[in-house]
C-alpha cells in the first residue's frame, strides 16, 4: 500500500508540473527576453549625468558568421523589401492601441530626392554648404581606393554614434507622445538597421563589423567617446577599409508637423538616405585628406542612384569632420528620419547595402 500511494503521489506531481508548463511556457520566451533585455540595458547606461570623459565604453562588436561566399546573383527584390516577422508583429500591436492614444501632432511625408541640390554631376546631386569648389565630377570619375584584399576578412565597420536614436511603428500619419524617438532596444533603431546592412553584406561574402555599443547615454561627448571605441576596432581589425556612422535624420516643419523623406521604390516605400561628407573648412581643421571621403560618397551616391533611382536624398557635403578624418572611406549616414518607419528604414538599409556591395565588387 505503501508503494502504490508513492506512485499515485508521483503521478499527481507529474500531472501539476505538466498543468504548469502548459500554462506558463507559451509566454516564456516573451518574459525571458524581456528580463535580459532589462539587465542589459542596465549594465549598457550609467545615469544621465553621470558621464566621465576619461572613460571610454568598450565596443560590442557582432559579425554574422560564417561569412558566406560572395553571391552569383544579386539578392530578388522580394527579398530586399520583405519585413521581418518581428517588424510586422510590433505594427499589429501598435495598431491595437492607437485606438486609445491621442496624436501629439501629424507626419509629412517629402520626396527630398533634389531638396537644395547646388550641384548635379550625372545621376547624382549633392548640396555644397562648403566655400570650397572642388572638381565634383573629376572625384567622380576617379572614385575612391578601396583594396579589400580578402572579401571575407572585415572590410566595413558599422557603428553609431547617436546609438539610441529610432522610429516610428506605423505608416499612419500620426506620432504619439506615448512614442518618444529614441529607444535603449536594439531592436526598433539605427542599431537594428545597422544589423540589417551587416547581414546584407555578409551575404554578398563582404566581412563586416558591427559595433553596438551605446555612445550617447549622455548626447554631449557621443562624437569623442565613439572615437575611441573606432579607434580600439581599426586596430583590431586593420583590414577594415570603410567606417559608416548610421544614424537618422529629425526635423519639424511646425512643433506638431514632423518631416519625414520617403519614396517608393519597386512598389514599397522605402526612408530617403542621405550621405554626409565633410571637409576642412570654415575653421575645421585636422582634416586633409577629406577628398578621399568625398571620392567615396560621390561613388556610393551614384552606385546607389542606378540601383534605386529616388533612394537618395542630395549628397550633403559640409563644413563638418564627426570623426570622418579617421578613414579615408569614412562617412556619416543618415537613413531617414524620426518620422520614418523602422520597415522603411531598414528596407532603405538594405538597398544602401546591396549597392555598396557592387561597389566593393566593382573596386
Amino acid at each position: 500500500m505503501r508503494d502504490r500511494k508513492g506512485v499515485a503521489d508521483l503521478l499527481a506531481a507529474g500531472l501539476c508540473l505538466l498543468i504548469t508548463c502548459t500554462l506558463i511556457l507559451p509566454n516564456s520566451r516573451r518574459l525571458t527576453e524581456g528580463v535580459h533585455r532589462f539587465i542589459d540595458t542596465r549594465q549598457q547606461l550609467p545615469p544621465i549625468g553621470a558621464e566621465d570623459p576619461s572613460v571610454s565604453p568598450t565596443p560590442e562588436t557582432e559579425t554574422t558568421a560564417p561569412v558566406q561566399e560572395p553571391s552569383s546573383d544579386p539578392p530578388s527584390a522580394a527579398d530586399l523589401a520583405s519585413t521581418p516577422a518581428d517588424v510586422l508583429q510590433a505594427q499589429a500591436e501598435m495598431r491595437e492601441k492607437t485606438g486609445t492614444l491621442t496624436p501629439a501632432g501629424t507626419v509629412k511625408e517629402s520626396d527630398m530626392h533634389s531638396a537644395g541640390a547646388t550641384d548635379t554631376v550625372g545621376n547624382i546631386r549633392i548640396k555644397n554648404t562648403t566655400s570650397l569648389h572642388p572638381d565634383l565630377r573629376q572625384l567622380l570619375e576617379e572614385g575612391p581606393v578601396l583594396d579589400p584584399a580578402d572579401r571575407s576578412a572585415p572590410a566595413v565597420l558599422i557603428f553609431h554614434t547617436h546609438t539610441s536614436e529610432s522610429y516610428l511603428t506605423l505608416d499612419n500619419g500620426y506620432f504619439y507622445k506615448e512614442y518618444p524617438t529614441r529607444t535603449q532596444d536594439p531592436e526598433q533603431g539605427v542599431v537594428r538597421v545597422g544589423s540589417e546592412i551587416c547581414t546584407a553584406l555578409e551575404a554578398r561574402g563582404i566581412g563586416c563589423i558591427h559595433d553596438t555599443a551605446v555612445y550617447d547615454e549622455s548626447y554631449n561627448g557621443a562624437y569623442a567617446r565613439s572615437r575611441i571605441g573606432i579607434e580600439k576596432i581599426l586596430a583590431q581589425y586593420p583590414t577594415i577599409r570603410i567606417v559608416l556612422d548610421v544614424h537618422r535624420d529629425a526635423f519639424f516643419y511646425d512643433e506638431d508637423v514632423m518631416g519625414k523623406p520617403a519614396a517608393r521604390i519597386g512598389g514599397k516605400k522605402a526612408a530617403q538616405i542621405m550621405i554626409i561628407s565633410g571637409a576642412e573648412d570654415s575653421g575645421i581643421t585636422g582634416f586633409p585628406d577629406w577628398e578621399d571621403n568625398l571620392r567615396f560618397a560621390l561613388r556610393l551616391q551614384e552606385y546607389a542612384e542606378a540601383a534605386a533611382p529616388g533612394l537618395m536624398r542630395p549628397l550633403y557635403f559640409c563644413p563638418r569632420k564627426y570623426n570622418m578624418d579617421i578613414c579615408p572611406c569614412s562617412l556619416l549616414l543618415e537613413i531617414g528620419s524620426d518620422a520614418n518607419t523602422l520597415e522603411e528604414a531598414i528596407y532603405a538599409g538594405r538597398l544602401l547595402a546591396a549597392a555598396l556591395a557592387d561597389l566593393i565588387d566593382d573596386a
